[in-house]
């Protein structure tokens, strides 16, 4: 790696078409001079890494006896410092600039490869951290919402003392800086002038680039399993290959492999891999030893897809880099190691508790156990899935090809510790024709040493993992049950017997709040008390009745929103039975979620909804967790 001395700097972005300042370079005992007032000189020497950190920057000097001045005053803090100037060293003298500090920046991640930084600039950058992560392929419109997440952004959303300021020559900027091929660059600061951004000073570490090669598969077979195997089952019930053979004992069309057994739950079982009729998909629950040769035969036998149960991988220490060898050399599309399995096409090739109700939630998670607590959680709730792969140590197949192949109209739910590979996640999620609903687990330091010991995959940095995701359009979940639900609104009505909970759940969903009209408002007015609300959340007053909820519930329901919570707090005359039966004896055309608060007094009506098969939540987070 070179660090590249400023003038270089300067003449490499110049090149790039980015705005720089007026400079001039002197040799160290030449005479100074500028041509414009006000300027700020700095030493540039090779040596030096960051010039403020030795004193060797000085800013505001209007004049020449000042220039000189901030010569024998930089020369004598480096003294104090240690460091002594040398003929390879120079000064340079830049124009300054009035106007908004703002940071630019470049850099190599492991997991995302080249990411561009912006944010507010200054000698606080560090400090304050106000700043967002942008791809190196992100569109215009990706960028935008990358700036959008930072609080200097908001010059630009609102505007500040009465101007708004254009982010085009911001979007622009980061649009050169995509383009300049660099390890590392700092821009700071940028000033934000009348007439468009100028980088002031900066530093550039030049050196090898990070690049991600790995193509996404699009592999949509994975979730259409036909006929299956299982390799390893065992009539043992304390054993993997016991449950998984168990779950699919009603399945004519999966097999099982044993050598050491005739039958299992009254099926055959064979004893070799070549025995085996055709089939499409193989679940491998066998010693690691045994993997590879397995592998093979399954591959001879022209099996496309392969789910490996087994564990003790990465995640203890074991490399597993034969497995996308042999992925690449066979064609073939493995799933795990370390994992629950997969269910898809009704089928359940998992361990996991029973087999789940048909529906339409799409949940891949990198945690078995995260898979199975919500299996078991899905059951109590009544809700049904698409597709669940639980994709372990990912090995071969990841998140960003599971999302690329999956066909279907409904949301995907990610629960994620890590991944290896972001920008291949990153141009999954932008070209998705369905949302992205992501639970990142990793935000701390304990966290990510957890997820690392038991999937194998470093957790990374939360912030940029967050910032990137949200910019290209994924929703970042609060609450992982958010994952079991396939729903996506953008417009939601709340109608509530208590202001506390609307106060809370406006906190949490303000960007989703549908906004009354006056009419609407009058039309609700005719059925509620004087003193309701009058907005959204529909505050309908503590002593609200079945009767008052079905009224209010019948006209919101024809106000044309994506979704209607009915919150419901136990008072002394609240009937939560009575109201319970709102949801499943009438007919809406919104999609409508009670949300029952309290604990003793809702049991009954808890447990009515549930055998209603409606969907129902008990906590204000649960319920706008996928929102």
């Amino acid at each position: 790696m070179y660090n590249v001395l400023e003038k270089e700097v300067y003449q490499c972005l110049a090149a790039a078409g980015v705005p720089t300042p007026e400079y001039s370079c002197f040799p160290l005992e030449g005479a100074l001079t500028a041509t414009s007032w006000p300027v700020a000189l700095k030493i540039m020497s090779p040596r030096i890494v960051h010039k403020s950190d030795l004193g060797g920057v000085a800013l505001h000097l209007n004049n020449q006896e000042e220039l000189e001045e901030a010569r024998k005053n930089i020369l004598h803090r480096l003294c104090l410092k240690g460091f002594t100037p040398d003929s390879k060293d120079e000064w340079i003298v830049t124009r300054q600039y009035t106007g908004i500090e703002l940071f630019f920046g470049v850099v190599q991640d492991p997991v995302f490869g080249k990411v561009i930084l912006f944010g507010a600039g200054g000698t606080t950058v560090e400090l304050f951290r106000d700043i967002c992560y942008i791809d190196s392929e992100a569109g215009e419109q990706e960028i935008r919402n990358g700036i959008l997440q930072t609080r200097v952004g908001q010059y630009f959303a609102r505007g500040f003392r009465g101007i708004k300021y254009d982010p085009g020559p911001i979007v622009a900027l980061v649009q050169k800086l995509q383009r300049i091929e660099v390890r590392e660059l700092d821009c700071n600061p940028v000033i934000l002038t009348e007439e468009g951004p100028v980088v002031v000073d900066a530093r550039m570490v030049t050196g090898t680039c990070i690049t991600q090669s790995k193509p996404l598969k699009f592999i949509p077979e994975i979730f259409r399993p036909q006929r299956t195997a299982i390799i390893g089952v065992s009539s043992h019930p304390e054993k993997v290959g016991y449950a998984l053979a168990k779950n699919n004992s009603g399945d004519p069309d999966c097999y099982y492999v044993n050598p050491h057994l005739d039958k299992l739950f009254d099926k055959q079982v064979f004893p070799r891999v070549e025995d085996l009729p055709q089939i499409d998909t193989a679940v491998l629950c066998i010693p690691p030893a045994a993997l590879k040769d397995s592998i093979v035969r399954l591959a001879v036998k022209n099996v496309k897809n392969v789910v490996i149960i087994t564990a003790g991988f990465r995640e203890a220490g074991r490399d597993e880099h034969f497995l996308e060898e042999l992925a690449a050399k066979y064609g073939i599309h493995i799933i795990g190691p370390n994992c629950l399995g997969i269910y898809a096409n009704g089928k359940n090739l998992t361990f996991g508790p029973g087999t789940p109700k048909a529906g339409d939630v799409n949940f891949f998670s990198q945690s078995g156990a995260i898979v199975a607590e919500l299996m078991d959680k899905a059951v109590y709730k009544n809700i049904g899935f698409a597709n669940i792969i639980s994709a372990g140590n990912m090995a071969d197949v990841d998140f960003a090809d599971l999302i690329h192949s999956y066909e279907g109209a409904h949301p995907v739910n990610l629960y994620i510790e890590g991944v290896s590979n972001g920008k291949n996640l990153l141009r999954a999620i932008r070209g998705s024709k369905v949302p992205v609903r992501i639970f990142k687990a990793g935000r701390t330091e304990a966290a990510r040493k957890a997820a690392f010991s038991h999937t194998g995959n470093l957790a990374g940095n939360y912030e940029m993992f967050t910032g990137l995701l949200k910019s290209v359009g994924a929703t970042m979940m609060r609450d992982i049950n958010g994952l079991l639900y396939p729903y996506h609104f953008e417009k939601v009505l709340v109608i509530t017997n208590a202001g506390g909970a609307g106060t809370v759940i406006s906190d949490m969903i303000s960007d989703k709040l549908y906004p009354l009209s006056q009419a609407q408002i009058d039309s609700l007015s005719k059925v509620l008390p004087k003193h309701w609300s009058k907005n959204n959340p529909i505050d309908i007053i503590g002593d609200a009745t079945y009767e008052r909820y079905l009224k209010a519930l019948t006209i919101a329901d024809s106000f044309g929103a994506d979704a209607i919570l009915v919150v419901v707090t136990p008072q002394f005359m609240t009937d939560t039975n009575k109201i319970g039966e709102i949801f499943y004896t009438h007919p809406f055309r919104t999609k409508v979620f009670p949300v029952l608060l309290g604990g003793e007094k809702m049991e009954t009506a808890c447990r009515r909804l549930r055998s209603e098969g409606v969907t129902y939540f008990e906590e204000l987070s649960e319920a706008v967790s996928y929102l």
